[in-house]
């Protein structure tokens, strides 16, 4: 396969007996279904996400692009949380385009999520505490 946003080639990366397509120049990764929501419940998948952040940026405004599996155009998603994140999918295979870097900060933002609820069931358990207390 051809990577959608600098048209070089995409090689085959797995982790754990998932396969994902990453870039050999612009380091993004192609996910087919759900690759990325399954390999979001793996410790360590961060390490398939190997380029830098700052490359990753520049390839983030490259739009009007196709999926390299079905040659139609990709939609640019907003995923805004935590962090913001800008990725490509595709309507028809519902594949995935992530810039270097943003599976990283996919996967962070779950973290953080996790964290934030562990906060909050702190804050409600001490607040709870503070009632009986009194």
């Amino acid at each position: 396969m051809i990577c959608p946003k600098c048209e070089h080639d995409l090689e085959v990366v797995s982790f754990n007996g998932i396969e994902v397509d990453r870039c050999t120049n612009c380091i993004g990764i192609w996910f087919d279904h759900r690759e990325q929501d399954e390999l979001k419940k793996l410790q360590g998948a961060e390490a398939i996400d190997i380029g830098d952040e700052f490359v990753g940026a520049k390839y983030d405004h490259i739009h009007n692009i196709s999926c390299p599996r079905c040659d139609i155009p990709l939609h640019t998603v907003v995923h805004e949380a935590a962090l913001e994140i800008h990725f490509e999918r595709c309507p028809q295979c519902k594949g995935s385009f992530f810039d270097a870097g943003e599976f990283s900060d996919y996967l962070a933002e779950e973290i953080f999520d996790e964290f934030q609820q562990v906060m909050n069931d702190l804050d409600s358990l001490e607040s709870g505490q503070n009632l009986v207390d009194n």
